[in-house]
C-alpha cells in the first residue's frame, strides 16, 4: 500500500513538538508499505532544508515557507493558503497513491488531501487533532462572521467526503459527530506515549542541573506557548509557591510561542526564580529531562473546546511515569481521576496548582502510587506500538474502499481508552 500523508507540521525527533505523524508512519513503513509525506519548513521541525528527503525509510516533500509559532494571525493564513496551492500542484509523486490521509491542523490541509485524493481516484482519510473551526473561534482568533461561515463550511465538507476521519479524543468525537459526520467511519485514536524516549529509567537529576533544579521537586510542561494553553495560570502559581516560601518547588517551562516573552517579562517583574523558560529542546533530548522530573502539567485556557485536547505533553508523562497535573475540566480529568493518576486543578485558580505542588512533594507514598498508576497508562494503554497498530488497521481497510462506504469492521471502531474516559464531551 502507497500511503500519501499530508501534515503541515511535521517533526522527526530530531526536532521539537509532537511526532505522532513520524511514529505512526514507522508502523506502516514496518509492515511494507510506503510513505510519502508533504510537509511544510518550520522552525523546530528538524528538517532545515525544502525539497525532497529520504527519512528513515520515509520519502519526505518539505514545501516552501517558514511557519513559527510566532507569526501573526494574518502571517499563518498566508502560510495555510501557500501550502494549499503548492501541496494541491504535487503531481510527479514517488509512489502513486492508494490512500491519501491529511492531518490537522490547520483545517485547511484537507483542501489539497481532498483534492490529490480525488486526483489519483483513491480514498480520503482525514486525522483531526483539534476541533476547527471552533477552536479559534472560541479563543477569539477568528472574528470575521463571513471566515466562521466559511470555515464551518469546510470543516462539514472535510467530514461529509472524508471516507474515514480518525478524532483523536471522546470530545473531539463528540464534535465531529455533531458536525454532521456519519459515525460508522469515525475511528478514534489518541495521541501515544513514546515509551522509548520518556521511561522512568531515564531519570537523570544531573539533567537539570543547567537550571539549578536537581535538587528542587520540579514540575515540568512541555509543548506549545501559545494563548491556548494558559501558560500565565503556571507562572502566577509559581509566584504563589514563592510568596509562600516553597523554596524548594520549581517549575520548568519547556517550549516556544507567542506568550514565552510575555511569561518571561511577568516572572522577571516578580523577581521569580523558581519557574524557567527553556525554550525548544529537542525531542531526543527531551524525553530524558522530562522523565528525571517529579510531575508533569498539562494546562489549557478556560474554553469549553480546549477540553477535547489530545495532549502529547500528558502521554509522555505517564511513560515517564510522572503523576499528571491537568487544569481542563474534559476527558483528561476524567482519566487522571478515574485511574489515580493525577489530579485535576481549577483553571481559575492558581493556588489549587500550588496546593497540588506541595501534596505530591508532601506525599511519597501518594506520588509513588500515581506515578505508577501515569505508568501503567503509558505503557498499556496509551503505548505507540498498540495505538500505531490501530492506526495501520485503519488505513489498510480505508485503503479498501472503492465505490461507495463498506461499514468499518466493529474490532476497529472498538475504544482504545479507559471507559471512564470514553464519555464524550461536545464543545459548549
Amino acid at each position: 500500500m502507497n500511503v500519501l500523508f499530508l501534515h503541515q507540521h511535521f517533526a522527526t525527533r530530531e526536532g521539537a513538538g509532537g511526532t505522532r505523524t513520524w511514529e505512526f508512519s514507522q508502523q506502516l513503513l514496518a509492515r511494507g508499505h510506503t510513505v510519502t509525506m508533504v510537509a511544510q519548513l518550520r522552525r523546530g521541525g528538524g528538517i532545515e532544508e525544502a525539497g525532497r528527503h529520504q527519512v528513515e525509510g520515509m520519502d519526505l516533500i518539505m514545501l516552501p515557507g517558514w511557519y513559527t509559532n510566532h507569526l501573526s494571525f494574518t502571517q499563518r493564513i498566508w502560510q495555510f493558503i501557500l501550502f494549499i496551492v503548492r501541496a494541491s500542484k504535487l503531481r510527479d509523486l514517488p509512489h502513486r497513491p492508494d490512500v491519501v490521509i491529511a492531518s490537522s491542523t490547520p483545517l485547511t490541509i484537507g483542501i489539497p488531501g481532498w483534492i490529490l485524493a480525488r486526483r489519483h481516484r483513491v480514498p480520503f482519510v482525514f486525522e483531526v487533532r483539534d476541533l476547527w473551526p471552533e477552536a479559534p473561534i472560541q479563543l477569539g482568533v477568528v472574528k470575521s462572521p463571513l471566515l466562521k461561515r466559511a470555515a464551518v463550511w469546510l470543516e462539514r465538507f472535510l467530514y461529509r467526503n472524508a471516507d474515514v476521519v480518525i478524532p483523536l479524543s471522546p470530545g473531539m468525537e463528540a464534535g465531529v459527530l455533531a458536525a454532521g459526520c456519519a459515525p460508522e467511519k469515525v475511528v478514534t485514536i489518541p495521541n501515544a506515549s513514546d515509551i522509548d524516549l520518556f521511561a522512568p529509567e531515564h531519570r537523570d537529576r544531573a539533567l537539570l542541573e543547567p537550571w539549578g533544579f536537581e535538587d528542587k521537586f520540579v514540575a515540568v510542561h512541555a509543548g506549545m506557548m501559545g494563548e491556548a494553553n494558559g501558560l500565565d495560570y503556571v507562572a502566577k502559581a509559581a509566584e504563589v509557591l514563592r510568596d509562600r516560601g516553597e523554596d524548594d518547588i520549581a517549575i520548568l517551562v519547556v517550549g516556544e510561542g507567542i506568550t514565552k516573552a510575555r511569561l518571561e517579562r511577568f516572572a522577571a517583574e516578580r523577581g521569580l526564580t523558581n519557574i524557567i523558560f527553556t525554550g525548544m529542546i529537542p525531542r531526543e533530548q527531551l524525553g530524558a529531562i522530562v522523565s528525571s522530573c517529579d510531575t508533569c502539567l498539562v494546562s489549557f485556557a478556560d474554553f469549553p473546546v480546549l477540553q477535547t485536547n489530545s495532549p502529547n505533553k500528558l502521554f509522555d508523562g505517564f511513560a515517564a511515569g510522572l503523576p499528571a497535573i491537568v487544569n481542563s475540566a474534559g476527558w483528561t480529568k476524567r482519566l487522571v481521576e478515574a485511574n489515580d493518576a493525577g489530579a485535576y486543578v481549577d483553571v481559575t485558580k492558581p493556588e489549587e496548582l500550588a496546593d497540588a505542588l506541595v501534596t505530591l512533594r508532601d506525599d511519597p507514598e501518594l506520588r509513588a502510587r500515581q506515578a505508577a498508576n501515569a505508568h501503567r497508562l503509558g505503557t498499556e494503554v496509551f503505548a505507540r506500538e498498540r495505538l500505531s497498530t490501530r492506526f495501520a488497521d485503519v488505513l489498510e481497510f480505508a485503503a479498501t474502499i472503492r465505490n461507495g462506504q463498506p461499514t468499518m469492521p466493529a474490532e476497529l471502531r472498538a475504544p482504545l481508552i479507559p471507559e471512564s474516559a470514553q464519555e464524550p464531551t461536545a464543545p459548549a
